[in-house]
């Protein structure tokens, strides 16, 4: 690909992202009535993994697992909560869709190439929850300013990946898929093993977790192994 192509691209995926980035600041001063609950909805079925739910103003890094992103958003997107997914091409309507996630209240932003601070700080101004691929442009400086602003405008951020300081990380250690027969069936559902890690300095958790295929979480069994507890969400 040629200079001229490439510039042409970066053009287009500026100006994406600046029309997506005003679709978003739109909806800043929407009724947010909803904020008042220090908390959002959460599927039970995932509250061991974050005892104390999706609280406001906090950071929870997700590493090793989109469907893990994906389901932690969805009960809070049913239940009326605004969700902006920026920097996740890889993300689609049907994945979220299928996923559960409320489409009208969805702010899809999958390059916004150098204008990620922007964009990022508007959709904490705007939304309930804000969702950060793994690969934004985002200097130091810019992560502890939307650290800020969440923790100022009540929302939650979920970053698809490390996040230095993040309150709560969930880190995929091990799935596999089940659902398949002998040469038929499909894939119904993912178990999923998660580091459970918190900022407060507590002991690592070890939860088995299982996403169903297309909705997200469903509940299971509990076991011990070793010093970790390894709490079952199947």
């Amino acid at each position: 690909m040629d200079a001229a192509s490439v510039k042409a691209q970066q053009s287009a995926r500026l100006e994406k992202a600046r029309a997506a980035l005003a679709a978003v600041q739109s909806r800043v001063g929407a009724d947010k009535g909803c904020w008042d609950a220090p908390t959002l909805p959460l599927a039970s079925t995932l509250l061991d993994a974050l005892p104390t739910g999706l609280r406001r103003g906090q950071v929870v890094a997700v590493q090793g697992s989109t469907s893990l992103v994906l389901a932690l958003v969805a009960e809070a997107s049913r239940e009326g909560s605004w969700t902006a997914m920026i920097g996740m091409p890889q993300v689609g309507v049907v994945a979220a869709a299928r996923r559960g996630i409320e489409l009208a209240r969805l702010a899809l932003i999958p390059h916004p190439g150098a204008q990620a601070p922007a964009v990022a700080g508007a959709c904490v101004d705007g939304m309930d929850v804000v969702v950060l691929g793994p690969r934004l442009a985002l200097a130091d400086s810019d992560r502890r300013r939307l650290v800020a602003r969440a923790r100022e405008r009540g929302a939650v951020l979920i970053s698809a990946g490390p996040w230095d300081g993040a309150h709560m990380t969930l880190t995929v250690e091990s799935g596999r898929w089940s659902g398949l027969g002998a040469g038929d069936g499909r894939l119904r559902s993912r178990e999923l093993t998660v580091a459970v890690r918190s900022r407060a300095g507590e002991q690592v958790r070890r939860v088995l977790l299982t996403l169903d295929g297309d909705t997200g979480a469903r509940s299971g069994r509990r076991a011990s192994v070793g010093r970790a507890a390894l709490e079952g969400a199947a």
